[in-house]
């Protein structure tokens, strides 16, 4: 008698026991509302009203952004044209920015907001709105919008609009705008060179070595100092004669301090004679201890 109350005390307690943990779970469940938009429990997505008066700026930078986060499944067609006047009005690189980010999850308008801006970029007088419209060509990450870049890169005298391109080719990364980009190292203006530099590692197999030694003689410092550690970054074996001559007769001590960094990476024979020949004279400290850490990388 005694042995079957144990043996249904235990049933019992088991039996709790396995229960429990269900109930708790249920009662925590949250469900979501996939129809308003909500990617997982408890994202609570905006609703269309909401997500409208954001679109039309009825709030802050960071609002918007949490608002489109937020709400990048909420169907709001309505949203579609305050969003589009953003990419080309707003004076914030951040609105447009996810302006463009929620748009190019439209699939029922996207190709009509491309040939917008496709349209302002190649006829628009004013070469900030055609600037804008580059950048927000790239931003829809539509292999389409690669030709249109590189023929306002080559057609477009504004540098606004060159730098532009050629940042918005880089957030692209499309082998097509690999080119372009390299040529932009070259350009007459420093703003269109200083956007290029920027943009070498940002594209995947970039191979345009000989654009690289170019900008190593440029005449901005960070243009140099940048191309100098790019070509160490991609082993450039060639680029080694040209570092050379910048770790020795440099005058910026950042460009000398690249150089060496540049040197010690590619780590041929005649880059590491280059090293101990300029340890022997260089009189700054931040270069010697420059040269003696390069010395040590291979």
């Amino acid at each position: 008698m005694n042995g079957r109350r144990l043996l249904t005390l235990a049933t019992t307690v088991a039996l709790t026991l396995s229960v429990a943990p269900l109930a708790s779970a249920q009662e925590a469940f949250v469900p979501h509302d996939r129809e308003r938009g909500e990617l997982s429990p408890g994202t609570q997505a905006p609703t269309t009203a909401s997500l409208l008066r954001a679109a039309e700026g009825g709030g802050t930078t960071s609002s918007l952004i949490a608002m489109l986060e937020y709400g990048e499944r909420v169907e709001c067609h309505q949203c579609v044209a305050p969003l589009t006047r953003n990419l080309l009005e707003s004076g914030d690189s951040e609105v447009r920015r996810i302006s463009a980010w929620w748009l190019r999850r439209r699939m029922f308008a996207i190709g009509a907001i491309m040939a917008q801006m496709k349209s302002v970029l190649e006829t628009d007088a004013d070469a900030t709105r055609r600037a804008r419209a580059a950048m927000a060509i790239g931003e829809f990450l539509d292999p389409n919008g690669l030709e249109p870049l590189t023929d306002a890169y080559a057609a477009d005298g504004s540098p606004e609009v060159r730098a532009a391109v050629v940042t918005a080719l880089g957030r692209l990364n499309h082998p097509g705008g690999i080119t372009t980009i390299a040529s932009a190292l070259s350009d007459a203006d420093l703003t269109v060179r200083r956007a290029a530099i920027d943009q070498v590692l940002k594209v995947n197999f970039f191979r345009e070595h000989d654009a690289l030694i170019g900008a190593l003689g440029d005449s901005d410092t960070m243009v140099r100092m940048r191309a100098a550690r790019l070509t160490g970054v991609f082993h450039v074996d060639a680029a080694v004669p040209a570092l050379v001559g910048m770790l020795s007769g440099d005058a910026e001590v950042g460009v000398r301090q690249a150089a060496a960094w540049a040197l010690g990476n590619i780590g041929t024979a005649e880059a590491r004679a280059a090293l101990r020949e300029a340890a022997t004279v260089e009189e700054v400290s931040l270069v010697r201890d420059a040269i003696d850490v390069a010395m040590r990388m291979r």
